[in-house]
């Protein structure tokens, strides 16, 4: 499997038969310029959305994904697991920012979480439907999601083999977010990419969580 960052919380995966899975598509240009990560081109397979923000959800990147996933549940698509499952999106319960989805991703004999806008530490149940995933899209960045230390705890709670950070500052996010490295600070084992692409099977998993730091692509 092929992971590339795109830039804030979107990834693309690329399974072994040529399928792609995108996560998140943002918007470009959305909230007055603030996201000015280039536009999304190309077509896919399976769009997974955490929740209907701008900056998560592209209108025309789901007009050209043949399968779309923005609710909670199981889903399936010749062979590609989906099991989305609500939190929220700050630390009152919704009441500021609303719903946000977590979703899981089966395929190529992998388990790939997206955590979303997650703005709050995981409870056990919660915690317990990722415990052992291989690999976390886990946001950092703080004040619209939880922020380095809580997403440390929330990494330590489900023990994935690898950690990509995402929802950090850049140059192209002007939002009062804080970037990649006080998150990484706080970690142990961490492989910083020089580039957004990182190759993946279940043979190359770490034996203990990872810290991979991806550049946007976009």
């Amino acid at each position: 499997m092929k992971i590339k960052y795109l830039g804030h919380a979107s990834f693309v995966l690329e399974l072994g038969d040529g399928r792609t899975i995108i996560f998140d598509p943002y918007e470009s240009g959305a909230y007055n310029g603030a996201l000015a990560y280039s536009p999304i081109t190309g077509s896919f397979d399976v769009a997974v959305v955490s929740h209907e923000h701008a900056d998560h959800r592209d209108t025309d990147v789901i007009s050209r994904s043949k399968n779309v996933v923005e609710d909670t549940g199981e889903f399936e698509f010749d062979g590609i697991r989906i099991k989305s499952f609500s939190v929220f999106h700050d630390e009152s319960e919704g009441r500021e920012r609303g719903r946000n989805r977590i979703s899981i991703v089966e395929a190529d004999g992998l388990r790939v979480a997206h955590l979303g806008d997650l703005g709050h530490r995981l409870s056990d149940t919660e915690a317990a439907n990722l415990k052992g995933v291989d690999v976390a899209f886990v946001p950092v960045g703080g004040h619209f999601t939880i922020g380095a230390e809580a997403a440390r705890d929330v990494v330590t709670g489900i023990d994935p083999r690898i950690v990509i950070p995402m929802h950090f500052k850049t140059p192209k996010v002007d939002f009062p977010i804080k970037g990649v490295e006080d998150f990484v600070s706080l970690m142990d084992d961490v492989e910083r990419i020089a580039g957004s692409e990182f190759v993946v099977n279940a043979k190359s998993l770490p034996e203990k969580t990872k810290v991979v730091v991806l550049d946007p692509a976009n």
